[in-house]
């Protein structure tokens, strides 16, 4: 069994240092981000005084291009009627670097000045002194914006594939010549399917051949693969498909790394092969972390330039690593399941956490999450199963994932596509 928490979701405020903040409502109008774009270039021509800036804005929020790209123009116009020009490069400009991002409850914006021209950001020196550091602190309260609506609500759906009572180790759906497939992993075989009058019918069963005992709590993962149909990942076990049908299944014994996301030359991790948890070993290294705690899942959520890793340790904690930090957040109370799912809902990719439900914590619940500013925000509320979820993998493109369950019930095991949409 993976490591389950008993506990229940607490969210908290992150309190990142500001040299300059605004906060903004949760639903923005184009006349909103203007206004607010002009109390913060104020602020920021008070703070800096008539002359020339380098100016940044980096977005950490859900906001979208087109919004990201009126901010900076409202800010740019309000900076040159307040004397401050905004040069591309000039070594004796001031640096200002705007930070978008957002809270639970508010989007906040951040200015950062350099205290000296030219001076990088991170490398400042930091004292005491009035000339090295300049705070002002501005606020836009919800109920000066006069926006009523909600934001649109994001929705996590499930579409049962299959279930049977053997137990289920992963799934996947795959076209081939035009024909749907559904490819369904056991611990003795890959079952490979086609519909046949709106039935998933058995087309073949290829036979895992192995030579190593196999643990208690068996994890196993397929992933579709574009030179062959798919690979297999077991512990100690690594197999792989033909190209073209009638398929076929080549095994071996192997203690490579497995994939941590289907893209092909994704990061990868060590599998425990006699465990059922990754041991931390990672390949390649995450920027300058190369080793993370033992971990049941993984995923990547993007961020401009590099990605932030989230790691569902076995000690019930969750890592957040981005490279360079490895924070840890230990009241998130999650389960051991993560995925991420690509959509066109908030800031584009959610992650899929399994959480206990039911008076007896004998069921899971997914709840799609973003983190901002390194800070959980839950963005929907929660998909309820008939059992605990025993794998969490996503799927090959992003869009969806594919969650196994064994029902409590009947004992038996479901497998289901889960997909994230905007709205009811």
């Amino acid at each position: 069994m993976h490591w389950r928490s008993p506990g229940s979701l607490r969210l908290g405020w992150l309190t990142p240092f500001f040299l300059l903040a605004i906060v903004l409502p949760p639903c923005l109008s184009a006349s909103v981000l203007s206004d607010a774009a002009q109390q913060l270039a104020r602020k920021i021509a008070a703070t800096t005084g008539p002359g020339t800036i380098l100016l940044d804005v980096v977005n950490r929020s859900s906001l979208d291009e087109r919004s990201v790209r009126d901010v900076r123009f409202a800010l740019e116009a309000q900076l040159r009627a307040e004397s401050v020009r905004v040069a591309k490069a000039d070594p004796g400009a001031l640096s200002v670097q705007v930070t978008l991002s957002e809270s639970l409850r508010e989007y906040v914006w951040s200015a950062e000045i350099a205290s000296t021209p030219g001076e990088p950001k991170y490398d400042r020196p930091t004292d005491d002194k009035a000339d090295e550091k300049k705070v002002v602190f501005v606020s836009l309260p919800r109920s000066q914006t006069g926006l009523a609506p909600a934001a649109t609500p994001i929705v996590v759906r499930k579409v049962l594939l299959f279930a049977q009572e053997q137990p289920l180790l992963d799934a996947a759906l795959v076209d081939m010549s035009g024909v749907a497939r559904l490819l369904l992993l056991t611990d003795t075989q890959v079952a490979v399917y086609h519909q046949q009058a709106g039935r998933w019918e058995m087309e073949a069963a290829l036979p895992i051949a192995r030579t190593r005992n196999f643990p208690r709590d068996l994890r196993g993962r397929l992933l579709l693969r574009r030179d062959h149909v798919f690979d297999v990942y077991l512990p100690g076990t690594f197999c792989q498909s033909n190209a073209t049908p009638p398929l076929t299944l080549a095994c071996s014994d192997s203690d490579d790394p497995w994939p941590l996301t289907p893209d092909e030359g994704s990061m990868r991790a060590f599998f425990a092969p006699a465990r059922n948890f990754f041991i931390g070993t990672l390949s390649p290294a995450i920027g300058k972390i190369s080793d993370a705690p033992s971990f049941f899942s993984a995923a990547a959520l993007p961020r401009s330039g590099y990605s932030l890793w989230v790691f569902a340790a076995v000690d019930g904690s969750t890592h957040l690593i981005d490279g360079t930090l490895d924070q840890t957040l230990r009241d998130a109370h999650w389960g051991s399941d993560l995925a991420t799912v690509h959509s066109n809902c908030g800031g584009g990719t959610q992650l899929l956490v399994s959480e206990q439900s039911g008076s007896g914590g004998d069921r899971d619940s997914l709840r799609a999450f973003e983190i901002p500013e390194r800070e959980p925000v839950a963005v929907g509320s929660a998909l309820e199963f008939e059992g605990p979820i025993t794998a969490l993998w996503t799927e090959s493109g992003g869009g969806s994932a594919i969650a196994i369950v064994k029902r409590q019930d009947t004992g038996g095991y479901e497998a289901y596509r889960v997909s994230i949409s905007c709205g009811l």
